[in-house]
């Protein structure tokens, strides 16, 4: 036996690395939401398909999002009795208003976010910066009971001066306020806007930190790109404008994104 697999090992390491690259390539392949994610992948298991295979198996893998789901509460069955009864009351309403065509695309959206459509809402779209800042610190300066916010980028500018002002005067009002902000993004400047936070009371942590020196390497590309401020359980702000001047025509002039 020992014999046969000394004789043979150069091709059970080749068949060894084309199972493995091929079992990377069909997990790639079905769970990437991003199409050039995954043909990257692909591209690097085809490659090299023992080290490309092991790479994606430390690196690849998003486990975060795996362990957060599992260890959601599970819902109580009264819970799941009034959800029932507000998706019915909800179904009806879309399918009288809209079509049924609206009624599965309300269902799809469910399934895929994991949270139930809500009525009764209206949107604003903010096109600049300067719009979106405004009216984001008004919110935070209106705010009476909470103030959650989570960003990729927090710069130490000017734009972060502001925001940093009207989230520690809502803590001085007596209002929850709870900033996470990636623990890559954070360091886009230096020094990075911790201390300011800090110093004026606002609780904030970052997100998947300490990655080098915790040894948490198979996490180390996964980062939170979201941007997303909701006041008092009422009032949110999304999009993909991080918390910076460089969206700010009246600090980054005619340079300033969108």
């Amino acid at each position: 036996m020992l014999d046969a697999i000394a004789s043979h090992w150069s091709t059970l390491i080749l068949i060894l690395s084309l199972a493995m690259a091929a079992v990377g390539i069909v997990h790639a392949i079905m769970t990437k939401e991003d199409v050039r994610a995954a043909t990257g992948w692909v591209g690097v298991m085809l490659l090299s398909p023992f080290l490309g295979a092991i790479i994606y198996a430390i690196a690849g893998i998003n486990r975060i999002r795996r362990a957060t789901i599992s260890a959601m509460r599970p819902v109580s069955p009264e819970a799941a009795a009034a959800r029932h009864d507000r998706d019915v009351a909800l179904e009806a309403l879309i399918n009288a208003e809209y079509g049924q065509r609206f009624t599965g695309l309300k269902t799809l959206g469910d399934r895929v976010a994991r949270r139930p459509l809500t009525s009764g809402n209206t949107i604003a779209v903010l096109k600049t910066g300067d719009e979106a800042y405004t009216a984001m610190c008004r919110a935070i300066d209106a705010a009476q009971r909470s103030v959650l916010l989570e960003t990729y980028i927090f710069d130490n500018d000017a734009v972060g001066a502001l925001f940093v002002q009207s989230l520690g005067n809502a803590v001085k009002r007596g209002v929850t306020v709870r900033v996470l902000i990636d623990a890559v993004g954070v360091r886009y400047s230096v020094p990075s806007i911790l201390k300011q936070l800090r110093e004026a009371g606002v609780t904030v942590d970052l997100f998947n930190g300490n990655i080098v020196m915790g040894l948490r390497l198979p996490y180390a590309n996964l980062r939170t790109h979201r941007k997303i401020l909701i006041v008092d359980g009422a009032v949110a702000f999304t999009g993909g404008m991080n918390i910076r001047k460089g969206f700010s025509a009246e600090f980054a002039g005619s340079d300033s994104s969108r």
